[in-house]
């Protein structure tokens, strides 16, 4: 019997902290959004430098990685303003391009990955990239509003 009491006192409270559990940031439900939205885009990460910290890290993406410290090839698109553009070991294309709030000050970069076929045409998919990149720009009021609780 205590057994018992243990295990479901033990469940309840599993439950009540899993039900407590923050609520995405704004950033994510950007990204769930344009995802859903952009059914050409397979992959989609935004890098930026929270407030109060030095290191610039993924914040939002449909792949995991939240946290993980931003390479050397990432942060050269936001200090040079030129994007990257490279295929994937699956043959789809990467574009990534400077995130900027809706102001136009750069805030990060955003990292995006195409469907993209032999011979297709690399133009038209970081015309795409920078379509997404703007959409995203005129819904981020500010770095910090990225952060906030998603409504």
């Amino acid at each position: 019997m205590k057994s018992t009491l243990w295990a479901a006192t033990a469940w309840l409270l599993a439950g009540s902290a899993w039900a407590q559990s923050p609520a995405p940031i704004y950033a994510q439900s950007l990204v769930d959004k344009t995802l859903a939205s952009h059914p050409e885009l397979t992959i989609l990460a935004l890098h930026v430098t929270p407030p109060a910290s030095v290191d610039n890290v993924i914040i939002a993406s449909n792949i995991g990685r939240i946290g993980k410290k931003a390479d050397a090839d990432d942060l050269s698109v936001l200090t040079s303003g030129q994007p990257r553009v490279e295929p994937t070991r699956t043959g789809d294309l990467s574009v990534e391009l400077v995130m900027r709030d809706v102001n136009g000050k750069p805030i990060g970069v955003i990292g995006s990955t195409f469907r993209f076929s032999p011979g297709g045409d690399k133009a038209l998919v970081v015309h795409q990239a920078e379509r997404v990149r703007d959409e995203l720009g005129a819904q981020t009021p500010s770095l910090e509003a990225l952060f906030e609780p998603a409504h």
